[in-house]
């Protein structure tokens, strides 16, 4: 299994990050779409934000989100904005701490894309690229525990890779006894 915690640097807001600083203590929620996707990527994205509304848990408190954009031309500009969309979507306090949107060049991203199994490629007829739908939950370690294909999520299902991720640290009684 991938450890996602010494991938390379990205970018959020400008300014350079390690994958591991999102690590530690809360799973992760690991979306990688590019920011000028004209279809897929934005209903993975509107999925996510979907079904994180119903969740219970909240970003930046009980678990992060991570977006990465596996397009090496993508500007933290496009980042920031595509950030404050989702945000006001997802409507909840706190939430900017908690839901990152990256760039990075490619010797950031190939490492990761290739760590999660994501695959990707640029079709030039189309001007876009091809890549797959969906999302991972990964361990506070940086392991990968979950993918979720698709661009619709069920928020139970997600709710339950979170706990789960968590090695049972979130959630109640109810939900491990439901889990198990």
């Amino acid at each position: 299994q991938p450890m996602l915690g010494d991938t390379p640097a990205a970018v959020e807001s400008g300014a350079p990050v390690r994958l591991g600083t999102y690590f530690g203590s809360k799973p992760v929620i690991l979306a990688l779409a590019y920011y000028e996707c004209p279809m897929l990527c934005t209903l993975v994205l509107n999925g996510l934000a979907s079904a994180l509304k119903v969740v219970s848990f909240d970003a930046g408190k009980e678990f992060e989100v991570v977006t990465v954009s596996f397009n090496p031309a993508d500007t933290p500009a496009l980042a920031a904005a595509k950030k404050q969309t989702y945000l006001k979507e997802y409507g909840r306090a706190g939430a900017a701490a908690g839901w990152h949107f990256l760039t990075g060049d490619a010797a950031a991203i190939e490492p990761l894309t290739r760590a999660v199994g994501f695959h990707y490629k640029w079709v030039p007829e189309q001007r876009q690229f091809a890549h797959a739908a969906g999302i991972m939950v990964l361990t506070p370690q940086g392991k990968l525990a979950r993918y979720f294909y698709g661009v619709e999520f069920s928020p139970r299902d997600l709710r339950f890779g979170l706990i789960e991720a968590a090695q049972n640290k979130i959630g109640s009684r109810v939900d491990q006894l439901l889990l198990f």
